[in-house]
């Protein structure tokens, strides 16, 4: 069997987004064709493509797609451009029909512009992000928009913290709008009820605190809401149940792990529905209708799902996928209204994921397309859950993927996760990890105190640990896995993103008999700096966040910044940086890159012109990872 090439895993997907229509007549996919996304219809009955569309404009894009009625399609506009590879969403809407007609701009800062029907009445231009809330099912004319407007700033629109998210119902077809409602919170996020009402919203304040507030009827007042007789945090309300009579929400109970709720309206109670000791829930299952919770899921180790009703129509199916695809994981994306006819994405740790149209009378499945076709599955190598116990007696949980066909004295690559707070790994497919499985080396992936995902005790106790317990806990995962033979204590690198980048430097400081290499990408060095370089100290939450996370006592905070102990470091170091990163600044790598300087050690240093905070084009992709891979053969490769 040939290698996979890297060009092959840095590629990005041929398609995604399949969903099909209300009807079941046609099916809406995103096919990626020489560079551009492309939007296309196919009749589902035939599979024959009816038509397809693309943003024009350079850099513009097809973003997130949504049926809004049996002949209509609304999606999203993204735009990067040639200084910044990163796609943003550009605040756009436009709707088409599925034989291309009436294919027009319907929302954003272009709709005030002329349109190519002269006829039709200009609409007013709106700067700003927005987000469907919800599709009015009786009404195919019109859904509900959130709007989170931009403020002007010199002669660039930007993100406007202070502004409040305005509610306008939209027509589909003409783009003409209503504002209907102004969220009490600036940037808050609407839920309506069952007759698209909103009746709450949902705010993050600058203490980074969940805030709520609620509309008992249409018609009332917003006001303040906060649990009652609940001991809980970060309580987050979900959706309505049918009959408004109840809300599902998410809540951590005493300081543990996030657990789902269900709130009574008339008793003012509170009813634990579903609560896991361990681990957050991360999925939910809404029925068809995408009212009731059906469903969650946890992932301790591998995913897991708990039903809460056994007859309803979707959990029947996805527990009948899941037995059908053993071993993978499976995401029910779209169904008809009448629920016969469903779309399931199906993956797993090799397989990077294939999409199904589902038949829930005749139990029939039959394959659609594959988000990278071209990746084998039995030539990727299995991700194994594992468990690690801390020098301090705690249990941490992680993965491990290992070459196929090898399992002992392996070069290992450990790859801490960004965040860290509220992030983690997870078990499923990961192109990064397959990279470096296929060129021989095992790779770690730990879920180290402070990640998200396993509790607020959990989380918070990496609070000012950045560096410290945090690093410890990666330690402690390593030397497991040379302590058992897996790994090869002489050909062991560290490389990780943005938080994983500072992990790698502060292993390569904290450890330097450990780590042969470490490789920083867009990574943060001077925890000092932080406070005053990149986008998180532009928000008063951002600056709370950096107080909670990493203490305000300047000598402690230069004691865990690898840019203040560029001495102690012995491994070999790959420093990567995107040079247009608001989020970690190159003025971070820069930092260190003056201070191994100082200290007379020798670095490689790679800086990327026209990308931010990630690499989006193929091109940049392919020389990040062809200098990695050099890198990493020439320090712990065969």
């Amino acid at each position: 069997m040939a290698q996979t090439t890297i060009e092959e895993f840095t590629r990005l997907p041929s398609s995604r987004d399949v969903k099909i229509s209300p009807d079941g007549k046609h099916l809406s996919a995103v096919f990626r064709r020489d560079g551009e996304d492309l939007l296309g219809v196919l009749d589902r009955a035939t599979r024959e493509p009816i038509a397809s569309f693309k943003v024009s404009g350079k850099g513009r894009a097809v973003g997130e797609v949504t049926w809004v009625n049996n002949e209509r399609i609304v999606y999203t506009v993204t735009e990067s451009y040639h200084w910044n590879k990163q796609r943003f969403s550009n605040g756009e809407l436009v709707g088409v029909n599925v034989d291309g007609k009436k294919h027009r701009l319907i929302f954003g800062y272009r709709s005030g512009e002329s349109t190519l029907n002269t006829r039709i009445q200009k609409n007013k231009a709106n700067y700003g992000n927005q987000e469907i809330i919800d599709l009015l099912e009786d009404d195919e004319d019109h859904i509900l928009i959130a709007f989170y407007p931009w403020r002007l700033v010199g002669n660039m629109w930007m993100h406007d913290p202070g502004a409040q998210t305005l509610i306008y119902k939209l027509n589909v077809y003409t783009g003409k709008t209503k504002k209907v409602d102004v969220l009490p919170y600036a940037n808050a996020r609407a839920i309506t009820d069952s007759q698209g009402v909103v009746r709450f919203a949902v705010a993050v304040n600058d203490s980074n605190n969940i805030v709520i507030s609620f509309k008992p009827s249409a018609k009332a007042d917003w006001q303040e809401w906060q649990p009652e007789d609940l001991d809980a945090e970060d309580v987050t309300p979900l959706s309505f149940t049918a009959d408004d009579q109840k809300i599902y929400m998410l809540a951590n109970v005493e300081q543990s792990t996030q657990g789902l709720y269900l709130f009574d309206f008339q008793t003012k109670a509170f009813e634990q529905v579903v609560h896991d000791e361990d681990v957050d829930i991360t999925m939910l299952i809404r029925d068809f209708s995408d009212h009731r919770v059906v469903g969650v899921g946890t992932d301790l180790g591998l995913p897991k799902y708990s039903y809460l009703d056994g007859n309803d129509k979707k959990v029947q199916l996805h527990r009948m996928l899941l037995k059908a695809f053993p071993g993978q994981d499976v995401v029910i994306t779209s169904a008809t209204e009448d629920g016969a006819l469903a779309i399931a994405f199906v993956y797993s740790d090799t397989n990077s994921g294939h999409y199904y149209l589902f038949e829930t009378e005749s139990l029939q499945a039959s394959y659609l397309l594959s988000k990278r076709k071209w990746l084998d599955p039995d030539a990727m190598a299995p991700t194994k859950a594992m468990t690690f116990e801390t020098r301090d007696g705690e249990t941490i949980h992680g993965y491990v993927t290992l070459p196929r066909g090898k399992g002992t004295n392996l070069p290992l690559v450990v790859l801490p996760h960004g965040g860290p707070h509220g992030v983690r790994d997870y078990w499923g497919f990961d192109w990064e990890v397959q990279l470096l499985a296929s060129r021989g080396y095992g790779v770690l992936q730990v879920n180290f105190r402070g990640s998200g995902g396993f509790g607020l005790d959990f989380e918070k106790s990496g609070f000012g640990k950045w560096g410290t317990l945090m690093q410890d806990d990666i330690t402690d995962a390593t030397l497991a896995l040379v302590e058992s033979g897996v790994a090869d204590a002489s050909r062991i690198c560290i490389y990780g993103h943005s938080y994983g980048g500072y992990a790698a430097l502060m292993g390569a400081v904290r450890e330097p008999q450990l780590y042969q290499c470490a490789i920083g990408s867009m990574g943060v060095y001077n925890l000092p700096m932080m406070f005053k370089e990149g986008d998180i100290p532009d928000r008063a939450s951002g600056l709370a966040y950096l107080k909670q996370a990493l203490g305000e006592d300047q000598a402690d905070l230069q004691e865990r910044s690898p840019a203040y102990n560029a001495d102690r470091i012995e491994a070999d170091i790959l420093l990567i940086h995107g040079a247009r990163d608001e989020r970690a600044p190159i003025e971070q790598a820069e930092s260190l890159k003056s201070a191994l300087d100082d200290a007379g050690k020798s670095y490689q240093w790679l800086e990327i012109g026209d990308e931010a905070h990630g690499y989006y084009d193929e091109d940049n992709r392919l020389a990040v990872y062809e200098k990695v891979l050099t890198f990493l053969d020439a320090n712990i490769g065969d």
